[in-house]
Parts: C-alpha cells; structure tokens; sequence
C-alpha cells in the first residue's frame, strides 16, 4: 500500500510541475512572509551548501498536534537552494495545492534568476567539468512523499531549540506546552551519539520509521522516545559505498560523506554506544 501511495503521489508532482511558474522570481521567495530556516541535521548533498525558506499563508498555522508528522496549511510554500563552490545551482520549490497535493520543481541559476528545469530532471556540468544532477519531480517525491510529513526540514526535532519562539510567534498550533519553554528533543547518552543519531534522522529517517519502508530497521528519532537499536555493521556498509544497488540514501549522493561516516563509526566503536 505504502508504495501505490508513493507512486500515486510522485506521479501527481509530474502532473502538477507545469503549474508551477517558469523563473523562480515569480514564486515569491524573498518577498513578504518569507523567513529562512536551518534544519539541524542535514541531509547529505555530496558537499552542496543549503539555504532553506518557508512562507505560511497569513493568518495560518502548522498543525503540530502530531509531533513528528506536522501537517502544513494549504499554500504553504518552502525553498530549498542548493550552492557549489559558493555558486548558487539549483532552488527547489514545493507548494501544498488544494486537497493535499504537492507542487514541486526546481529551477536552474542562470545570471541573476533560476529558470524552472523539466519535469524529468536535467543534467548539469558545473565549472570544473564536475556533474551535478538536477533530480526529476517524481525523484524529489520519492523521499518527501512517503515520509512522515512531506516536509522534512521545518520539524520537530530538526528545529529544536527554534521551536519556542515559533509557538511564541503564534505559528504553531496544538504544540504541547513544554514547547513554549523548551524545544523538543531526543534522549542521547553523550553529544557524540546526539549527532550520530541526529544524522541518522536526517539521512535516513525519511524512509526508515516506524510503518515506512518495510524493513527491520528504525532510524527515524521521534519525540519523547528513546532512540531504537540499530544494526551498525549495515550502515556502516551502506553509508560508506556508492554501489546503485546497497548506498544509502539511494538517491541524491554520489559521492561518500567522510565527515559523516567517521561521525557514525566513532559512535557506534565508542566504549558504550547504544547500538
């Protein structure tokens, strides 16, 4: 079931792409409303730098009565802006239509606007002759839709400390009201596991959570509970190979975080890591 409605929903990103407007200066980033925000476990991106944005509808708010699955007020809309070499490449843009439908495409820098790239993906060569490779619509749902929430940086446990202040500010409804003191967090026994699992979160919990994909592994953090038990050896494999057919993430990386990597292995080889 899980993978009709990820197929259903992937193809609806297709069909809703052409909706979306040609030059990423029609879609509103930088005007009223607009704030960015910074998730504070990032997903690997073969080195990319991220900036991130989100704009609410005025007068509406995230739906956070479920901690780790927000669900987000018809309009929203966010920004994700991708940078090589201090150059930016790509902006992806997603826009929650009428009936929970996703919008979503990405746009090219070309000069000084970014130009809305095919719905199939496009394939750049970036100064240097390095490869960059702008995903598809259905390649960018394949991980925002069958996770808990489509959106996955602006979240409980990505923003953290940033929670209070945005339930100060009114934009957070059905938030518990610990949250107005105190932003969510996840039990860790040293701030080297703090990261390690944080990481882990962010890479990879999109997928592997609690009724995700159906394999026995839960990297997913949720608030309040206790981390699960890991099998370190297979993500130490997968995490460390490009191998189509075993890395981890599947898609978006080509190339291995090593910083990442030495974070998981000094975890899980300290002297008492919760495995």
């Amino acid at each position: 079931m899980q993978r009709l409605a990820l197929l259903l929903l992937s193809t609806a990103a297709l069909a809703a792409h052409a909706e979306l407007p040609e030059r990423l200066s029609q879609t509103g980033l930088g005007g009223p409303g607009v704030r960015a925000f910074e998730p504070r476990f990032a997903l690997w991106s073969d080195g990319a730098t991220k900036r991130r944005w989100i704009a609410l509808p005025p007068g509406t708010q995230v739906d956070v009565s479920q901690p780790d699955a927000w669900r987000f007020p018809v309009g929203t809309r966010l920004w994700k802006e991708f940078s090589v070499d201090g150059r930016p490449v790509e902006t992806r843009h997603f826009r929650l239509a009428a009936e929970g439908r996703w919008e979503v495409a990405s746009y090219v820098w070309d000069g000084a606007d970014a130009v809305r790239a095919p719905a199939q993906g496009r394939q750049l060569t970036l100064p240097g002759g390095r490869r960059y490779e702008v995903p598809s619509a259905g390649d960018c749902m394949a991980c925002h839709a069958g996770a808990r929430s489509p959106v996955l940086g602006f979240a409980a446990l990505q923003l953290g400390p940033a929670v209070p202040a945005l339930v100060q500010e009114g934009l957070l409804k059905n938030a518990p009201v610990a949250w107005s003191r105190h932003g969510p967090d996840f039990a860790a026994a040293d701030p080297v596991e703090h990261a390690a699992r944080g990481y882990l979160h962010g890479n990879c919990g999109h997928c592997h959570f609690e009724g995700g994909v159906p394999v026995a592994l839960r990297l997913a953090l949720d608030v309040g509970r206790t981390p699960a038990p890991v099998d370190a050896a297979a993500i130490l494999r997968r995490a460390g190979t490009r191998n189509p057919y075993q890395q981890m993430p599947p898609l978006g990386t080509r190339e291995v975080d090593a910083q990442g990597l030495a974070l998981l292995a000094h975890h899980f080889n300290s002297e008492n890591p919760r495995p």
